[in-house]
């Protein structure tokens, strides 16, 4: 007679391997969210793909950006060390859709997140919720919000997704800031996105 094969043994090992390349599956979805697919299949067609040619048009220097002041922006818009200026294509853009925001990947350079961040302070308004940007604050906040982007994309890139997620008051907020808006539930993850 045979020796029967499988069994619970086997049946046990079998569900464990089931369950190792589906973790593994995952992890490699995960990874690939991070990846702005539009911007590689433009690269791959050879549409260039580069964020500099997303922008166009006249640049904004750091000097004419600090001059834009109203009753919402009191000292201008501010860029993050080591920027010099920014396009006017920032500025025009709708709040929250600058040119290349779905673009920008988790942790790329400052400068894919300047127009971003530039459009965001220029287009936030009376909802601002933080201190008036300086020379001194500039930089934590844009900290802030490029995590604020980062989450954005991602939730934004989720083939799950229901809703989509934005811009919002919250991206230049500290997690203690954001506190007294959600009945202090710290919300995870969501960072400006809530």
């Amino acid at each position: 007679a045979k020796k029967e094969r499988g069994g619970a043994g086997g049946k046990a090992k079998a569900l464990a391997k089931a369950k190792a390349k589906e973790a593994a599956l995952e992890q490699a979805r995960e990874r690939a969210g991070d990846l702005d697919r539009e911007a590689v299949k433009e690269k791959v067609k050879g549409k260039g793909g580069r964020f500099k040619d997303l922008m166009g048009g006249k640049n904004l220097s750091k000097k004419k950006l600090l001059k834009m002041v109203d009753d919402n922006r009191p000292t201008g818009i501010h860029l993050p060390s080591g920027q010099k200026g920014a396009p006017q294509a920032c500025v025009d853009a709708a709040f929250g859709e600058s040119p290349g925001m779905s673009r920008i990947r988790k942790e790329s350079k400052d400068k894919f997140y300047v127009c971003a961040w530039v459009n965001f302070q220029y287009h936030v308004g009376a909802d601002k919720a933080t201190e008036p940007y300086s020379a001194e604050t500039v930089d934590e906040r844009f900290d802030y919000f490029k995590m604020c982007v980062d989450e954005v994309n991602k939730l934004n890139k989720r083939k799950d997704a229901t809703s989509t997620a934005g811009i919002n008051f919250f991206c230049d907020m500290s997690e203690e800031e954001k506190r007294p808006y959600s009945n202090g539930i710290v919300m995870p993850g969501m960072l400006g996105a809530f």
